[in-house]
């Protein structure tokens, strides 16, 4: 299929068998369909559209569906689309996604695209850039490419990456401009999930990568000329730290904490990034993923341990978890260690979820409303 063509989904309507909720399945398990890295925007301001990855013809492609009739317009067309690196500008006028060595920008009316960044000869970038709250802005990591371990679409180079201790660098993009610049490099360190702090283009948080019980730190910051590296919490080997991400309004970010010793729980926690006091927030079940909403209020996380095979609502002024439905995941790869990872994201008003399951066998889309 070419480039702004349209297929249609079949929305299907069930309810969950552990708590009774309305949800809806968006793609049918015909063939692998997920959401963007969990925490792109991905839906439309306006709460209609979602942008998504489908595999078809044997390419993965991207597309836009309106969550009012399942009719999805192809964006992408040809080989090497990064489906999980991509995400709406702001004001929705833009894709930004990931193109083999290429960051590319497609305009949402024309679909026309232009390249906003090429990785030069000798580096390979991870296609996990990151944008700036005023879209004028971008990070991504750079490995150099004598350093990277080769994948199968699976776990398998996980550890082997990291024990590579490869030389990375991250890059700061001026879309505008069309100029870059390292603004932190390492020589012997895995680096990974730059993400620019909201309103304050000049911070930059990143993670030391690779398993939790080998890094010396996870949670990273540095500003945006290289100055004032710092690491924003010692840990141990018995301690794991995953899955940071920034409040909308830039005033903190989160990440969860887990001591290997508590097998069933793990705790949410805050962080200033000026400061770096930590605010130890609650006890939750053991997310993989999770994220607030716009505001705020509330945080969706997705249990991992087979007996927490739910996605977990937070009411953040009670401080109160509930199960919201279940996933029924199996977390296994189809080509790509994340296709059944469930990711879930708030829509932008907050009054649904969107996350993937190949509960029916194959990964598929589910919409959940609150």
């Amino acid at each position: 299929m070419a480039k702004g063509s349209t297929i249609r989904n079949e929305f299907h309507p069930f309810v969950d068998a552990y708590t009774g909720r309305s949800m809806t399945r968006l793609t049918a398990p015909e063939q692998v369909n997920h959401h963007p890295y969990f925490y792109y925007k991905m839906i439309t301001n306006d709460n209609r559209y979602l942008i998504y990855a489908s595999e078809r013809e044997g390419f993965r492609q991207l597309y836009k569906m309106d969550l009012n009739d399942g009719s999805a317009l192809q964006l992408t067309e040809g080989p090497d689309i990064h489906d999980f690196s991509c995400s709406l500008t702001s004001d929705d006028n833009y894709l930004i996604y990931c193109r083999d060595q290429r960051i590319m920008r497609l305009d949402m009316t024309t679909l026309k695209e232009d390249v906003l960044y090429t990785s030069p000869a000798g580096w390979k970038s991870n296609a996990n850039p990151g944008l700036s709250s005023d879209d004028k802005y971008l990070v991504l990591v750079e490995i150099n490419e004598k350093d990277v371990v080769p994948g199968k679409g699976d776990w398998s180079n996980f550890e082997p990456q990291w024990a590579a201790k490869p030389h990375c660098r991250i890059i700061y993009l001026d879309i505008e401009q069309r100029t870059s610049h390292i603004a932190h490099e390492e020589l012997d360190c895995w680096l990974g999930h730059p993400q620019i702090r909201p309103n304050d283009p000049s911070t930059i948080l990143f993670c030391h990568e690779g398993p939790g019980h080998l890094i010396d730190a996870r949670l990273w910051l540095v500003q945006k000329d290289g100055t004032l590296l710092r690491c924003a919490k010692e840990q141990t080997h018995d301690e794991l730290i995953t899955h940071e991400y920034w409040l909308a309004d830039g005033s903190r970010f989160a990440y969860v904490y887990r001591h290997k010793d508590d097998l069933y729980h793990e705790s949410i926690r805050f962080m200033d990034s000026e400061t770096l006091e930590e605010e130890i927030w609650m006890n939750c079940s053991k997310y993989c993923h999770f994220i607030s909403n716009a505001n705020h209020t509330m945080i969706v996380g997705d249990g991992q341990l087979p007996e927490q095979h739910f996605i977990y609502l937070v009411d953040v002024e009670r401080r109160q978890e509930e199960r919201l439905c279940s996933h029924g995941t199996s977390w296994k790869s189809y080509g790509n260690t994340q296709d059944a990872h469930p990711h879930p994201a708030f829509s932008p008003d907050g009054t649904f979820i969107i996350f993937t399951s190949d509960m029916e066998g194959v990964p598929c889309m589910y919409k959940v409303d609150l």
